[in-house]
């Protein structure tokens, strides 16, 4: 199961983690897998190439994480930017969650 940690902090996303292999397919032709890395990892090339923050990061592939987490004093048009980033993520690992809740969880913490 793929698990998907949220943080927040003043109602806005400042960081996430995700971590584990989704486990719908055999490794390699788990398309489950395959979308929510995709989705992450275009997350954080969006906060690094398009708005040029300097995120905190770590992936492991061979365990399945990523924890990207936004520089701390980062605000105004930057942040705005983030957000838009960082809650389509929100929305697009929650619609998953909907649909796959037996291979994908999602949990806030703030």
């Amino acid at each position: 199961m793929t698990k998907v940690k949220f943080y927040k902090n003043d109602n806005n996303i400042v960081g996430f983690e995700c971590s584990g292999h989704a486990g719908y397919e055999e490794y390699g032709k788990d398309v489950l897998c395959a979308t929510i890395s995709g989705i992450t990892q275009s997350t954080v090339l969006g906060l690094t190439k398009v708005l040029g923050i300097d995120i905190e990061f770590k992936r492991n592939e061979k365990v399945g994480l990523l924890k990207v987490e936004l520089p701390n004093g980062l605000s105004g048009e930057k942040m705005l930017q983030a957000q838009v980033l960082l809650n389509t993520l929100f929305v697009s690992i929650q619609d998953l969650t909907l649909g796959y809740s037996s291979y994908i969880s999602m949990e806030v913490i703030e």
